[in-house]
């Protein structure tokens, strides 16, 4: 996901960390959108330190009583893009402006949820990989940990056991979200009542799901909704054919660059402020 505020957060970073694991419960100065929060690491491997770091926001104007109240996981894409991302950009209590300074987010889902940030994979942010063979090396390894992350944060709190969970994210997330909601299905089907993960939902945004299909389709989409001529339409086509080819070749960094191209033709093809909401007038 593309965005022109530069960054200069360490958070943001795609780093591993490795340092001793411990957990806090946030307190003044922090604002009165972030409170109560927690943050800290969730142990996801018994015999290792590698864990999975968490910020989480309780719920500032929920109609229902706490023990009712929604959390809400958010998970980012990438792979290896920090949640800090969408914490502090997109739907956390508090923004990152251009100025580097913080705002209010008057459309954070905190208002009403329990706001989960994790960072996974393992590697990922602030989350801790004590070796790079514990690295998942597919998507079923992600959904492995988060399970066992998801696990340890309901164990913190009595008021968070019977709260139904739903996992939402955006970009690659779109492969982690479907993997994560049918490993925590099957995973209760073996367990007993009172330990399973209160799954009630998934939701996914913006989601790199099929890169063979949804990199051929950008260019049908602008035309038809008026973004773009036919010309246009033409020579996108012929870009997006190179990334799906290479795709299928698995040229995984080639393929990227690829429809990262397409993507920047169509930025300034279309003169949209934003390529993830075309009703936006300004960045």
């Amino acid at each position: 996901m593309a965005s022109t505020i530069s960054f200069s957060l360490l958070f943001l970073s795609f780093t591993f960390f490795h340092f001793p694991l411990f957990s806090s419960q946030s307190t003044h100065p922090f604002p009165k959108e972030t409170l109560p929060s927690k943050y800290g690491y969730l142990p996801i491997i018994p015999t290792s330190t590698s864990a999975i770091f968490y910020a989480f926001y309780e719920a500032q104007n929920s109609t229902l009583p706490l023990s009712q109240t929604s959390l809400l996981i958010w998970l980012q894409g990438g792979p290896g893009t920090s949640s800090m991302f969408g914490n502090f950009y997109e739907l956390g209590p508090w923004l990152v402006t251009q100025s580097l300074t913080l705002e209010p987010n008057h459309g954070a889902w905190n208002r009403i949820c329990g706001l989960l940030f994790l960072h996974s994979p393992i590697g990922t942010g602030f989350s801790v990989a004590s070796t790079p063979e514990e690295i998942p090396k597919d998507i079923n390894g992600v959904a492995k940990h988060l399970f066992a992350a998801i696990t340890r944060f309901v164990q913190l709190d009595p008021v968070f056991k019977h709260r139904p969970i739903y996992i939402a994210g955006e970009s690659y997330a779109g492969k982690y979200i479907p993997t994560i909601g049918y490993y925590i299905l099957e995973k209760n089907a073996n367990l007993e009542a009172s330990e399973r993960v209160n799954l009630a939902g998934v939701a996914i945004g913006n989601g790199m799901i099929d890169p063979e299909t949804e990199s051929a389709t950008h260019a049908v989409h602008a035309y038809y909704a008026g973004f773009i001529n036919e010309r246009q339409k033409n020579e996108l086509e012929k870009a997006q054919l190179k990334a799906v080819g290479l795709t299928q070749m698995k040229n995984w960094n080639e393929a990227a660059d690829a429809r990262g191209k397409v993507m920047e033709m169509l930025q300034n093809m279309t003169g949209l402020a934003t390529l993830l909401d075309y009703t936006r007038k300004a960045q």
